[in-house]
């Protein structure tokens, strides 16, 4: 009757630990942009008579998984389990800087990389950190990149904006951390864009003619 009992007991752990492992659901995020968040007046005419590809976003392998990475010291990183990119960086990342790029009327046409025509311009984006950064009280999204508008005949950087950002999250929810990523690229991106703007007549004779 004693072994039966610590049998019956044991079956019980064991299958009230597989009910708690099937109850953890993974949940997950995304990158993104609506497209809407370009001022009016701003997308007009294409600015620049060329076409601009994007190249494939460059991102350090150590972030360029699905999983978020948590950065809690100078040299330690864990990586949620249930808590996901829904989409890889790199490809959630490319789809922003298309669509923005497509709004913002900056050239006569922008695609991905690989398409039949070739481009004037290559737009060129590195990401070198993107994680949670935890301290005992607090998350901060951060987020580093380089980005670099390419003249595609001869392999020159026309323009180069680099930015290293942090913000704070109000809690400690990683949702908020997905949307401080996504305000951030976006924010970049219209500095970059303003940079285009202001630079624009040095860069329309680059266009081989």
């Amino acid at each position: 009757m004693k072994y039966t009992l610590i049998t019956v007991l044991g079956l019980m752990i064991l299958v009230s630990g597989c009910l708690s492992e099937q109850n953890v659901i993974t949940r997950y995020y995304t990158i993104e942009w609506s497209g809407n968040q370009i001022e009016a007046g701003t997308a007009n005419t294409p600015l620049i008579p060329g076409r601009c590809e994007i190249d494939q976003v460059e991102i350090s392998p150590m972030y360029e998984k699905t999983q978020i990475v948590n950065r809690s010291g100078s040299n330690e990183v864990t990586y949620y389990k249930y808590h996901q990119w829904a989409i890889r960086p790199s490809v959630a990342v490319m789809e922003v800087i298309r669509t923005y790029l497509e709004d913002a009327d900056v050239f006569e046409s922008v695609s991905a990389r690989y398409s039949r025509n070739i481009p004037d311009y290559r737009f060129s984006t590195n990401i070198r950190r993107l994680e949670v950064i935890e301290s005992k009280n607090l998350f901060q999204a951060h987020l580093e990149l380089d980005l670099k508008l390419i003249n595609n005949a001869d392999g020159r950087i026309l323009i180069e904006h680099q930015a290293n950002r942090t913000e704070a999250l109000a809690k400690k929810e990683l949702n908020l951390f997905a949307s401080a990523i996504s305000n951030m690229l976006v924010s970049e991106l219209g500095t970059f864009e303003e940079l285009i703007r202001q630079r624009s007549e040095e860069i329309i004779p680059e266009i081989p003619r």
